[in-house]
Parts: structure tokens; C-alpha cells; sequence
């Protein structure tokens, strides 16, 4: 494999999102729990860096659909137009059935429904996860302690089937949301801080451990997990890369965004 090709100069940069045009999206926290500081940085693919907005709080999770960049931020989820960088709150804190806690990784189905975790606090108290559908209306899909300690990283897996992964335990879910109620499968487990999810072209399934710096690949997701990437100080949200040849990781820790070819 070629060398992987590392960016820095992030302010704990925690969630990325590469376009298949090339320009990537990196949320940089800034100071943790301090307000007004957290940004989404915008890198072209000639590797000019822009600003695409400031004034964020602990802006963490990305996703991007029609256009439309989703952050989940510290409380509150934000849409921001990728073309001029307008914001609109499209959840407030008030909006959820609880206040809350730590809002971690966002998700988009194909029908524009939004998916959120709640990492809750170090208990898992406050946990969840919650859907924002096209027309704004938010329900609670995962309620705390309902099987899964503290949800981050989720990927869809289907109709109305999310993979889960638990920051508190290492864990790895399958969470159906049914009209009725949520069943949640136990799928494997050992990885540490499990933070971001990804999967490839060819099926085969990432899960980044940000506590331990590693990032392991599943042939699919009960399979026995390979390590393939290890030494960072804290491997955040992972994406594919332009191309899909390769992972994007930001390391959160170090200020730093890492280009790893996978295959």
C-alpha cells in the first residue's frame, strides 16, 4: 500500500465526509464545551482549505444529502447549505424529548430522514438515538439503556435498520426501527471507544476505536474483526475517500487528517 497522506493544522477535528467530486468536509471542535468555536472546514480537491462555517459549538458528526451538509452539534442539529454556508438549526435542544447530552454521530437514509446518537454521559445516561423525518418532526427511536450503553457511530443497513456502534461497551449493534418498537441484535464486540462506521464498495465494513487509535475491518459486520490500521492517538469518524480506495481519518487528538489506502 502507498503511504498514507496526512494533513494538520485541525482543531480536534472529529467527524469527516468525503464527496465521490473530491472536497471534503472535516468538523473541528475547537475547545471542548466551550461555545462559538467549533467550525466545518471545507477542503477543495486541489487541497485549498476553506472556512464553510464558523461559530459552531462541539460540531461532531457529519453527513451530507441533496446538497445539504447535517452536523450534529453538542446539543442541537445544524444544516448547512455546502454551496454558500448558510446555517439553520434544524432541531434545537427544546426540540428533543430530553435534554441533550452529547449528540455524536448523524446519519441520512435515502428518503432524507436524519439519524442522530446521543452518547449520553459516561453512564449512558441520556443516551439515544433519535430520527429528524424530511418535515422536521423528531421521535426518539432508542431510548437510554435500552441495550446499547452509549450509541455513536451509525451506518444504514437497510430499510429502517441502522448499525450501531457503542462507545461505552465496544460494541456493535443492529437497531430495526419497527412502527411499533425498536429491536436492538448484539453483532460482535471488542472494539474499545467504537466511534465511526463505514463500508466500502466491495461490503467490507470499518469500525474506528477512538480510544484505542485503531480502525478494524469486518468482511461483514459478525465476522471476525481485522485490525488493519493502528498508532493514532484517537481515530474519530472515519469516511471513504473520494475514490473509495482509501479511509479518511481524522485523528482527533493530534490535529490531524490521515489518508490510508485500504485496498
Amino acid at each position: 500500500a502507498s503511504e498514507a497522506n496526512t494533513l494538520s493544522g485541525f482543531v480536534m477535528p472529529e467527524s469527516v465526509f468525503a464527496t465521490p467530486e473530491g472536497v471534503t468536509y472535516i468538523s473541528e471542535i475547537g475547545e471542548f464545551g466551550k461555545l462559538g468555536d467549533g467550525k466545518i472546514t471545507r477542503i477543495a480537491a486541489d487541497g485549498t482549505r476553506t472556512i464553510l462555517a464558523d461559530g459552531l459549538n462541539d460540531p461532531k458528526g457529519l453527513d451530507l444529502f441533496n446538497g445539504q451538509l447535517y452536523v450534529a452539534d453538542m446539543d442541537r442539529v445544524v444544516r448547512i447549505d455546502a454551496a454558500s454556508g448558510t446555517q439553520t438549526v434544524i432541531a434545537a435542544a427544546s426540540a428533543f424529548p430530553q435534554k441533550p447530552v452529547f449528540l455524536n454521530d448523524i446519519e441520512i437514509d435515502g428518503l432524507g430522514n436524519v439519524y442522530v446518537s446521543d452518547s449520553g454521559d459516561d453512564h449512558g445516561n441520556g443516551a439515544g438515538i433519535f430520527k429528524i423525518a424530511p418535515d422536521g418532526k423528531l421521535t426518539q427511536v432508542l431510548k437510554a439503556k435500552a441495550g446499547i450503553k452509549r450509541p455513536n457511530g451509525l451506518l444504514m443497513d437497510g430499510p429502517d435498520r441502522l448499525l450501531v456502534a457503542d462507545f461505552g461497551t465496544g460494541k456493535l449493534f443492529s437497531v430495526q426501527i419497527g412502527s411499533k418498537k425498536t429491536s436492538v441484535t448484539l453483532l460482535n464486540q471488542g472494539f474499545g471507544g467504537a466511534d465511526g462506521l463505514v463500508r466500502d464498495a466491495n461490503g467490507l465494513l470499518y469500525v474506528s476505536d477512538w480510544a484505542g487509535g485503531n480502525v478494524w475491518q469486518l468482511t461483514e459486520p459478525k465476522a471476525t474483526p481485522q485490525r488493519i490500521i493502528q498508532g493514532y492517538q484517537s481515530a474519530a469518524d472515519i469516511s471513504l475517500s473520494a475514490d473509495g480506495k482509501s479511509l479518511v481519518i481524522p485523528d482527533m487528538k493530534a490535529g490531524t487528517l490521515h489518508t490510508v489506502p485500504i485496498h
